[in-house]
């Protein structure tokens, strides 16, 4: 079990640092939102600041997140 939320976390961290959103984040990990909000929270990271840098998302995960809010 340990494994797995490590590679959660992992996960959380690489999407985060790409430029994803809490929600879209949640969405691609199929995970609750309260978890990656805790992520975020334990590494002293304010989540949604408005500003998502969408230089490496596709089109799809643009559209994606601008209708997933």
């Amino acid at each position: 079990m340990t494994t797995r939320l490590s590679d959660v976390a992992y996960d959380i961290e690489q999407l985060y640092i790409e430029g994803y959103r809490p929600t879209t984040i949640a969405a691609q990990l199929d995970i609750p939102l309260s978890m990656v909000y805790d992520w975020l929270e334990s590494v002293n990271v304010e989540a949604d600041s408005g500003f998502v840098d969408v230089t490496n998302m596709s089109d799809d995960d643009i559209k994606y997140m601008l209708n997933s809010d």
